[in-house]
C-alpha cells in the first residue's frame, strides 16, 4: 500500500513537470496518459472528449489502444458511461457484460475487461473524461480512483492553459478574444491529427476552420466484407462533421479513376443505409477552391462566355415572381433585406424595385477563405439596422456548399430577430454540404462555373445582363463538366453534320470530297418527294460512313445521292 502511494506521488510531480515544460499541449497529454497507465498497471489509458454538439464523445489523446479499436465510430455520451457527466467516477468490472459500455463487442475483441473512468472539467465544466482499461478482472481502490481523479484535474489545467493561449493570440490577431466554448476549443485541439494523408486533407481541414465547422478526422471505419468473424475489408471516411452528422471522403484521382472507391461507397450505403456520407471528386474539389480565388481551374486562362444558361427575360421573370410572393408573405410586415456584398446587387435592385411592400435595405461583407494563414470568418461590413424583433430576408446571389451561409445565418440568429428566411435567385444543390434552409429560391441550376449578373469570375463578367457558363483553358477540370476528348468529339460530330464530305476530307478521302454538297432547300410540288433535310443529311453521311467502314475511298458510280429542292 505504501509502495502504491509513493508511486502515484512520483507519478503526479512528473505529470506536473511535464505542464511546465515547453511541449504541445497533445504531447504532454500523451506523456501523462502513458505513465499514468503504467502506474496504475493498465494495458490503456485515453483521454475522451465532448465535441461541441456536448452529445458525443471522441478519443482526443491515447495510449495503448489499437486502430480498429479507435475507429470504431463516435461515441454517444448518454450511452458510454453516462454517469461522467454527473461528475461521477465509473467503474467496471467486466466490460462484456455491463449495459453503460456502449461498444462490447469491439471492447472484447480488443481484450478489455475492467474499466474506470474520471470525469475531465475545465472552470468547473466538464468537457469529457479520462479512462483507464486493463485486460484482466480488476477491483479498483480508492487510491486507484484518487490518483485517475488528480491526473484528470491535471489534464484540466493543461488544456485550460492552452485554450488561454488560443484566446491571447486571436486577440492579437483580431483584436478581440476568442468567443468558441471550452469544449469546442478542447475537441478541436486534441483531435487535430500531426500531419494529413495528402495535402488536400489539410486544405479542406483549413477551410472548416475557417467557417467555424468541427471536424474529426478519421474517426471511423466501417467493415464492408467478411470471412467468417475476420474482417476482410474496411473504408475509413476522411472526415465527420458532427453538427451535421456526415462523413466526407476526398479523392485527388479523376473521376473515372476512382471505381473501386466508387464500389466501396455503394456498398458502404447498403450495409449502413442511416450513415450520410459525401465523396468528392477532384473535380468538386478544385471547384470549391476555385471559389475561393485560387487552385487550378482559378489560375486557369479564361477563354470567355460561353453558353448563355439563363436569359436576361429569364432572369426577370423568376425576380419579378420572387418579389411578388415576397409581398404577399411580408405584408404589414415592413421586412429589412440583407444582402451580401457583392455578388447580389444586381439581383437586390431588381427585386426590391419589383416589391410592393413597405421595406428596409441593409448590406453585409464577410472575409473569404484565402490560402494563407486565416483563423476564421470576419465581418468586413456590419449592419447599419438594429434587426432585433424584424423580420429579416436574408438575400443570396447563389447558394452552393452552403458553408458561408450557415455562418452568416447563425450570426443574423445570435442578434434575436423575429423572423430570418433566406431569397436566393440560384441554386446550387449539387454542391450542398450544409444544408441550409432556402424558403425563396429562383433557379436550380447544375454543378457549373457561371458569370453575369453580379457573379464574376475574377472581378470579370459582373455587368453581363445573362447568366452563362464560364470557358477555361488549361484546367484540368473544365468547368463545364465535360472532358477534352468528349469536346473533340462533338466538335468533329458537328463538322459531319453540317458538311459530311469536307469533313472526311481529314481522313484522306479525296475522291469523297469531290461530292457536290447540299444545296440550300427550295419549294417543291407536293407531288414531289420531300423529306425533311435533316434526315437527308442524316442518310448521307450514313451512307458515307457505311462505304468508308468497307474500306472504298470514292463512292461507286451505282450511288445517286438524292437532289433537294
Amino acid at each position: 500500500m505504501k509502495g502504491s502511494r509513493y508511486r502515484y506521488h512520483q507519478a503526479v510531480r512528473e505529470a506536473t513537470e511535464a505542464l511546465n515544460s515547453s511541449l504541445p499541449t497533445k504531447e504532454v497529454l500523451k506523456n501523462i496518459a502513458q505513465a499514468t497507465a503504467k502506474e496504475l498497471s493498465a494495458s490503456a489509458c485515453s483521454i475522451v472528449v465532448l465535441d461541441s454538439s456536448q452529445r458525443q464523445l471522441v478519443h482526443g489523446v491515447w495510449w495503448g489502444l489499437s486502430d480498429s479499436y479507435l475507429h470504431k465510430g463516435v461515441m454517444d455520451a448518454e450511452r458510454s458511461l453516462p454517469e461522467l457527466l454527473e461528475g461521477k467516477v465509473v467503474t467496471v468490472v467486466d466490460a462484456a457484460t455491463d449495459t453503460r459500455v456502449q461498444y462490447p463487442e469491439v471492447a472484447a475483441r480488443e481484450g478489455i475487461v475492467s474499466i474506470m473512468a474520471v470525469p475531465l472539467a475545465i472552470q468547473g465544466a466538464i468537457v469529457g473524461s479520462v479512462r483507464v482499461c486493463t485486460k484482466e478482472r480488476r477491483e479498483f481502490t480508492t487510491e486507484d480512483t484518487d490518483f485517475l481523479s488528480t491526473i484528470a484535474a491535471l489534464c484540466g489545467v493543461a488544456l485550460d492553459k492552452s485554450r488561454l493561449l488560443q484566446a491571447l493570440k486571436s486577440r492579437r490577431r483580431h483584436g478581440r478574444a476568442s468567443t468558441q466554448p471550452a469544449a469546442t476549443t478542447v475537441s478541436s485541439q486534441l483531435t487535430r491529427p500531426a500531419s494529413f494523408a495528402h495535402p488536400s486533407e489539410e486544405e479542406f481541414a483549413h477551410l472548416l476552420d475557417f467557417y467555424g465547422i468541427e471536424w474529426l478526422y478519421e474517426p471511423r471505419s466501417f467493415a464492408l466484407r467478411w470471412e467468417g468473424e475476420r474482417t476482410t475489408q474496411m473504408f475509413t471516411p476522411d472526415f465527420y462533421l458532427p453538427a451535421l452528422d456526415m462523413y466526407i471522403e476526398l479523392t485527388t484521382l479523376k473521376q473515372s479513376s476512382v471505381k473501386e472507391k466508387n464500389r466501396k461507397m455503394r456498398r458502404l450505403k447498403e450495409l449502413y443505409p442511416d450513415v450520410k456520407i459525401r465523396l468528392l471528386y477532384k473535380r468538386d474539389y478544385e471547384r470549391l477552391l476555385a471559389k475561393y480565388g485560387y487552385g487550378p481551374i482559378a489560375d486557369a486562362k479564361g477563354q470567355g462566355v460561353g453558353k448563355v444558361l439563363l436569359s436576361s427575360q429569364q432572369i426577370q421573370r423568376r425576380v419579378k415572381a420572387l418579389a411578388v410572393q415576397l409581398s404577399q408573405d411580408y405584408a404589414d410586415r415592413n421586412p429589412l433585406l440583407v444582402g451580401m456584398l457583392r455578388g447580389v446587387f444586381c439581383f437586390m435592385a431588381d427585386l426590391v424595385r419589383n416589391m410592393s411592400i413597405p421595406l428596409d435595405i441593409d448590406f453585409m461583407a464577410i472575409s473569404y477563405y484565402t490560402s494563407e494563414e486565416a483563423a476564421a470568418v470576419k465581418i468586413t461590413k456590419d449592419l447599419e439596422h438594429n434587426i432585433a424583433n424584424r423580420h429579416v430576408i436574408l438575400v443570396e446571389d447563389i447558394v452552393d456548399t452552403g458553408m458561408t451561409l450557415n455562418y452568416i445565418l447563425n450570426y443574423l440568429k445570435s442578434r434575436d430577430p423575429a423572423s430570418l428566411a433566406v431569397c436566393t435567385l440560384l441554386d446550387k444543390r449539387v454542391r450542398r454540404l450544409v444544408d441550409v434552409p432556402l424558403a425563396y429560391v429562383g433557379i436550380e441550376i447544375p454543378d457549373e462555373f457561371v458569370v453575369g449578373y453580379g457573379l464574376d469570375y475574377q472581378e470579370k463578367y459582373r455587368n453581363l445582363p445573362f447568366i452563362a457558363l464560364m470557358e477555361q483553358e488549361g484546367s484540368p477540370a473544365q468547368p463545364s463538366g465535360i472532358s477534352a476528348s468528349m469536346k473533340r468529339r462533338r466538335r468533329r460530330q458537328k463538322r459531319l453534320l453540317s458538311n459530311p464530305c469536307a469533313s472526311l476530307e481529314s481522313a484522306r478521302f479525296p475522291a469523297l470530297t469531290r461530292l457536290p454538297p447540299i444545296p440550300p432547300r427550295k419549294p417543291s410540288p407536293a407531288s414531289t418527294l420531300d423529306l425533311p433535310r435533316s434526315t437527308a443529311i442524316y442518310h448521307r453521311v450514313r451512307l458515307c460512313q457505311g462505304f468508308i467502314h468497307s474500306g472504298l475511298t470514292c463512292l461507286p458510280p451505282w450511288v445517286k445521292l438524292p437532289q433537294f429542292g
